[in-house]
């Protein structure tokens, strides 16, 4: 009994690290299908193989590219390229593409291939030429093993790297509850989803929230010009793979200058090391387009037509897209159907956690976080393109998500019954996403449950191994999924339920928000027109909630008993056992 109970111990003791290895299984499993934004990080990746910056031989691969005096540019950020470029070579120089066309075919006898070329391809993205569509696409389908093996390096590292930096963030917060703010994070936020997509959301996000536990941890002790510097070192390589993040470099300035320690040399640290971490992106526009300060996003193609490049001007508007924030793009990247209240509602608790932070000892940095946030949100409600294509959700948000979830810490240590209520049904939408289609183009979510009940799942490694069966090549991932709850539970403190009712309430309030919401933002498919799957998608995810809300008034029940009675019980049991 004494070895049972040290080993329960020992697992507990190592449970948090433990549900953060089972979702990094999960997310590295996962082979997604792929859009323009990933074929253009890979076309910048097999230029830079080449030794040159223009991605000519590869443009028709990617809508997301730039035609600048004469030649076709990535629109993206340099860093993801640069990063992957290394591995690229080794994987060249080891036959590695060989063994992914391999793969790739492999994924052919599935059921429903993801990567097989189109028998009739859209010949509107190829320049009207059906030949060279099918060639382009042949080409992609041989390139997705290797997408997905840089994937590994520039997404699903650095996103399990953030959640042990939210953990650890989250239990200063609250002591205990680091982990299943993690997790929460982790696995029902669009981290799900992006972890393991070949976007630069993630590695940015994780250098941006290193800068901040970094100030963070500086505070703790004597004043740190190498802290600082060091700090504004990762915001400046944020920018370089996503300009964005520049806007959590403006707020941890400030909270940089915040400490009572001289101020001048503090700024001029951080900034300086923040110049100097720009310096990769700013090197490349002065390599590839003769100017530090010359973005090829400025010169984005919003129709290639036959050329590839017939009407460029994509990001026109403002300053590259961005205009004043928008109505129509606030109610949509809240109740649209792939709004943050209709697939991830947990993100409301975050952000009740987050105020709740404000009353205690943490007040400045609930401060930076909801400053951070709301910086995100209003950029992203006046970019002309609100969603950032057919992604699960508004992916912009992604870099700002690690800052709110450590709002999930109070919220489970004083609302934990609603926080967990909201967290299920995100969950659950997030994993039916990433399992099935994330990439949803003009489709509402409801597609994923389509494809869920059709078997159209997304390939995994053992799809590309020949298990042409969909629902056993995934099994894996989802049984990983399942251990990271089932650790993150172990790992978290128990506490008492108490009053279900509020967190029921809640739950039931989401459904009319999470139907009714896409009829509000004016989406083309609503679940009252056109998109009835996320009514029982909806539905099933409300249920689950309500039924651990169950559960949670049966343990309840049990631990309510008189400690008298507890006793008398377990004396019965031993006398009975003897």
């Amino acid at each position: 009994m004494n070895r049972l109970r040290a080993a329960a111990e020992w697992i507990r003791a190592r449970s948090g690290a433990t549900a953060i290895v089972c979702l990094a299984f999960a997310w590295a499993f996962t082979m997604h299908s792929m859009g323009w934004a990933q074929w253009a990080h890979y076309a910048q990746v097999r230029a830079f193989a080449a030794g040159q910056a223009e991605i000519d031989p590869w443009h028709w691969e990617t809508n997301d590219k730039a035609w600048i005096d004469g030649h076709f540019y990535s629109v993206k950020s340099p860093g993801v390229a640069a990063v992957s470029t290394p591995l690229y070579l080794a994987i060249e120089e080891t036959d590695g593409l060989d063994v992914a066309l391999d793969g790739a075919l492999n994924a052919r006898e599935t059921e429903w291939p993801r990567w097989a070329p189109e028998p009739y391809p859209s010949v509107a993205n190829y320049g009207f030429d059906p030949a060279r569509g099918r060639v382009i696409e042949a080409r992609l389908e041989a390139g997705s093993p290797v997408v997905w093996a840089l994937t590994l390096l520039v997404a699903v590292i650095p996103a399990v790297l953030l959640l042990f930096g939210v953990r650890w963030a989250a239990n200063r917060v609250e002591r205990g509850y680091g982990t299943a703010a993690a997790i929460t994070l982790g696995i029902a936020s669009m981290l799900m989803v992006f972890a393991s997509e070949y976007f630069s959301h993630v590695i940015a996000a994780a250098l941006g929230f290193a800068a901040f536990l970094l100030l963070w941890r500086e505070r703790d002790g004597r004043p740190s010009l190498r802290a600082v510097a060091g700090a504004g070192l990762l915001c400046g390589l944020a920018v370089s793979f996503e300009y964005q993040v520049g806007l959590v470099g403006v707020v941890l300035f400030f909270y940089a200058l915040s400490r009572a320690a001289p101020r001048l040399p503090r700024a001029a640290g951080f900034g300086a090391a923040a110049v100097a971490g720009v310096i990769p992106a700013l090197a490349f526009n002065a390599w590839a387009l003769g100017s530090p300060f010359e973005f090829a996003y400025g010169s984005a193609v919003e129709h290639p037509g036959l050329t590839g490049h017939d009407e460029i001007g994509l990001n026109s508007d403002g300053l590259f897209g961005i205009t004043l924030p928008r109505l129509d793009a606030v109610v949509d990247l809240l109740v649209a159907n792939r709004g943050l209240l209709v697939l991830t509602p947990v993100i409301a608790a975050a952000v009740a956690g987050v105020l709740r932070m404000r009353r205690g000892e943490h007040r400045l940095e609930a401060n930076v976080i909801l400053w951070i946030a709301g910086l995100y949100f209003v950029y992203n409600a006046g970019y002309w393109l609100t969603f950032g294509g057919g992604t699960p959700g508004p992916r912009f948000l992604v870099p700002a998500l690690p800052f709110v979830a450590i709002g999930l810490a109070p919220a489970y240590r004083h609302f934990g019954a609603l926080t967990l209520a909201l967290a299920i049904p995100s969950a659950l939408m997030m994993v039916a996403a990433s399992i099935s289609f994330p990439l949803l183009g003009e489709n509402g979510p409801g597609t994923w449950l389509e494809f869920i009940w059709d078997g159209r799942l997304e390939h995994t490694f053992l799809t590309v191994l020949g298990v042409s069966n969909a629902w056993v090549a995934i099994a894996p991932l989802l049984v990983a999924v399942a251990g990271a709850v089932t650790f993150a539970f172990l790992a978290t403190p128990r506490r008492p339920a108490g009053d279900l009712r509020p967190a029921a309430a809640v739950v039931l309030a989401w459904i009319p928000v999470a139907i009714l919401g896409p009829t509000i933002a004016g989406d083309e498919k609503t679940p009252l027109d056109g998109d009835p799957n996320l009514i029982y998608l909806v539905a099933f995810a409300a249920v689950c909630a309500l039924a651990a809300l169950g559960a949670l008034r049966v343990r309840g029940a049990r631990d309510t008993r008189p400690p008298v009675e507890v006793s008398e019980r377990r004396r019965s049991q031993a006398a009975r056992a003897g």
